[in-house]
């Protein structure tokens, strides 16, 4: 089935001037021109306009679009999928900031504590500074605060020994399903369900997670190079198995 350039245009939000942009940039041509003098495009084209506006998404720049354009599925199913870890760790990010949106609107109620550090959770500028996106960062609160002011150096002491704190509960967390792993317990058994409910809890530290949110953030730990890395660190299983108790406790605590 072929749609005219006025079809394209309505069904994907895309301006009639920006399809003849990706024309002129040799993105994206029409398949071709009917008797009715109009341009056509066909489905094969169709997905070549979304691969356009994926690219688009996570900020790939116009002049780089081009070579991640494919016809071959299996390839394009792979670029998908690095679109899909991109946008899913945009998402979490989202997430968090609404989080901080939450927590701010209570405080400023006078509804709930915040402290310093806690302001600025989520926001783009703080995560290029997180080793991992769950990480607590405390390193402007330390470098910026006054030497002379006891308050803020006693923030500066917990905030860092609360850091300090959370990074050896993760640790603990990640060698105890590691063990489980070795012994050859499976992820929904009560013993390794006990360890995920820590790890629920730590995460908790930050955000509130929804039943999806946290599937797919144990999706990302799987799918994304950093996180897939760290716990092939621990074991070369070891994120998948985290991943499949996560999803079972998502089922049975969150849902």
């Amino acid at each position: 089935m072929a749609y005219s350039m006025t079809d394209v245009s309505g069904m994907s939000g895309v301006s009639l001037n920006e399809l003849g942009h990706y024309a002129e940039l040799g993105l994206l041509s029409p398949s071709f021109r009917g008797l009715d003098e109009d341009i056509y495009y066909e489905k094969k084209d169709l997905l070549k306009l979304q691969q356009i506006l994926f690219c688009k998404e996570v900020g790939l720049p116009e002049d780089e679009i081009g070579p991640m354009l494919t016809e071959e599925p299996l390839e394009m199913v792979r670029i998908m999928q690095q679109h899909r870890i991109r946008i899913l760790e945009e998402a979490l990010r989202l997430h968090g900031l609404i989080q901080t949106l939450d927590r701010t609107v209570s405080y400023l109620q006078g509804e709930q504590m915040m402290e310093e550090h806690e302001l600025y959770y989520g926001f783009t500028h703080h995560m290029r500074h997180a080793q991992l996106p769950e990480a607590r960062q405390t390193e402007d609160l330390l470098h910026n605060s006054s030497a002379n002011d006891s308050k803020a150096q006693k923030i500066q002491m917990k905030s860092k020994e609360d850091f300090l704190d959370s990074q050896a509960r993760i640790e603990q967390i990640h060698l105890d399903l590691k063990e489980a792993l070795e012994l050859g317990l499976e992820p929904g058994s009560p013993a390794v369900q006990q360890i995920i409910g820590r790890h629920l809890e730590w995460i908790r530290g930050y955000y509130t997670p929804t039943a999806e949110i946290y599937r797919d953030l144990a999706n990302l730990y799987v799918e994304q190079r950093d996180f897939r890395k760290m716990y092939d660190g621990y074991h070369p299983k070891l994120a998948e198995f985290l991943r499949e108790g996560m999803i079972i406790k998502a089922a049975q605590e969150l849902s």
